[in-house]
């Protein structure tokens, strides 16, 4: 079996942890439970420079022993990134909108970064498109992010790309990561909370869960700041376990310690190898 493991929303410097000091105790455990690829769904720092610079630290680190792979969330883009760059092909680290074959097996790893369109939003057509558009960049961390279009044409190119993926990996096995949420049915909604209400729509897309489900074998994601036990929608499982906050004014760890919550909140496939399933 070639064993996978997928983590996000590890941010660093939000919870005021020390990435390049930590990866050596992050590759120590890699290596010691016999992972070969460890693929992180975005939001590392709130600095793409920073971010692409701890995955080249970490790869280096790990050396041949595990393959390493990422993605940007929304907080990566905020600085260190134009658009351009952000859909470049700008290291081989980086995952997005490629494919990862996985060694010795018929199974492949597709990243995109993802994004959203208001599908998932709380209050639904209750609201236009111009008024989350609005609140969004009123309110939240991602109007400082670059973005030449809409939310409905970027979520758009995520839909394509990802349909050009899955057409081009038929008869192997698809394991899809992404950072935003792609299904209703991770979603937490509160009536008394109305800021996140809107913030519901920015979480991903309905249209995404909708194109994976059935089509791929598995998907991990995050964004989302809540853990889910494992969901099986049809034959595709849906994996939702972020790292999250361990901040003292929004704490969502189940202990107090970084390490701890990033070994816990791991997700781990075991991927057999050709001619056994």
């Amino acid at each position: 079996m070639v064993k996978v493991a997928i983590s996000v929303d590890n941010h660093f410097d939000v919870n005021h942890v020390d990435g390049f000091e930590m990866l050596k105790y992050q590759a120590a455990y890699l290596v010691k439970n016999g992972y070969q690829i460890y693929v992180n769904a975005g939001d590392t720092y709130n600095d793409f420079t920073k971010t692409l610079a701890y995955y080249r630290a970490l790869q280096r680190e790990l050396g041949d022993q595990v393959i390493v792979r990422f993605l940007a969330g929304n907080h990566d883009m905020v600085k260190g990134a134009t658009y351009g760059e952000i859909q470049s092909d700008v290291d081989p680290l980086y995952l997005h909108e490629k494919v990862l074959s996985i060694p010795s097996t018929n199974a492949v790893i597709i990243g995109n970064n993802g994004w959203y369109d208001y599908s998932l939003g709380q209050l639904g057509k209750a609201k236009t498109d111009a008024a989350y558009a609005q609140w969004k960049r009123a309110f939240w961390i991602d109007s400082a992010i670059d973005s030449p279009l809409s939310d409905a044409e970027r979520m758009l190119r995520v839909l394509q790309t990802t349909q050009a993926a899955i057409d081009a990996n038929q008869g192997r096995q698809m394991i899809y990561v992404t950072h935003f949420v792609p299904i209703r049915g991770a979603m937490v909604y509160a009536v008394d909370r109305p800021a996140w209400q809107m913030a519901t729509a920015l979480m991903g897309s309905a249209k995404l869960g909708e194109l994976l489900t059935g089509k791929v074998d598995a998907v991990a994601f995050g964004h989302e700041h809540f853990r889910d036990a494992p969901k099986l929608l049809g034959k595709t499982a849906y994996y939702h376990q972020p790292l999250g906050y361990g901040l003292k004014r929004l704490f969502e760890w189940e202990s107090h310690d970084w390490l701890t919550e990033w070994r816990h909140t791991l997700v781990t496939l075991h991927v057999p190898p050709l001619g056994k399933s």
